[in-house]
C-alpha cells in the first residue's frame, strides 16, 4: 500500500512537473496605429504621392470617396496597381504586404482634391 502512494506521488509530481515546463510566454502586446491622409490638393495634370511604400503587419484602408471625380488614386500593393477614383468609397485590407498611394490628376486644367483615407494598423 505504501508503494502504491510513492508511485502514484512520483507519477503526479512528474506530471505536475511536466506541465510547469510547458508554461509559455504570454503572447506580444498589440498596438494599433491610425493614421489620416486628409484630402490635398493636386495641380492641373500633376500627382502627389499620399502614402510611400510602407509595409504592414496587418491593416485596413479606408477610403471615403470625398474627393473629386478626376482625381484617380493608383494604389500598389505589392506586385499589383489597382486604382479607384476620388469620389469612390473603398475598403482594403492588408496582411504583411506593402502599400503605397499615389493621386494623379486627370484634369490638365484645374487643380482637383483627393479623399480623405484613414489607415488603421495592427502591431506586434
Amino acid at each position: 500500500m505504501v508503494m502504491a502512494r510513492e508511485i502514484l506521488a512520483g507519477v503526479i509530481g512528474g506530471a505536475i512537473g511536466a506541465g510547469l515546463m510547458r508554461i509559455r510566454a504570454p503572447p506580444p502586446a498589440i498596438t494599433v496605429s491610425k493614421e489620416t491622409i486628409a484630402s490635398q490638393s493636386v495641380t492641373a495634370g500633376g500627382s502627389l504621392t499620399l502614402k510611400p511604400s510602407t509595409t504592414y503587419k496587418f491593416a485596413i484602408l479606408l477610403f471615403h470617396g470625398d474627393g473629386e471625380a478626376q482625381v484617380r488614386l493608383d494604389i500598389a500593393k505589392g506586385a499589383t496597381t489597382v486604382s479607384i477614383y476620388g469620389n469612390e468609397q473603398a475598403i482594403e485590407l492588408l496582411a504583411n504586404e506593402s502599400i503605397s498611394i499615389t493621386a494623379v490628376n486627370t484634369d490638365t486644367a484645374t487643380a482637383r482634391n483627393t479623399p480623405t483615407i484613414e489607415i488603421v494598423s495592427l502591431s506586434w
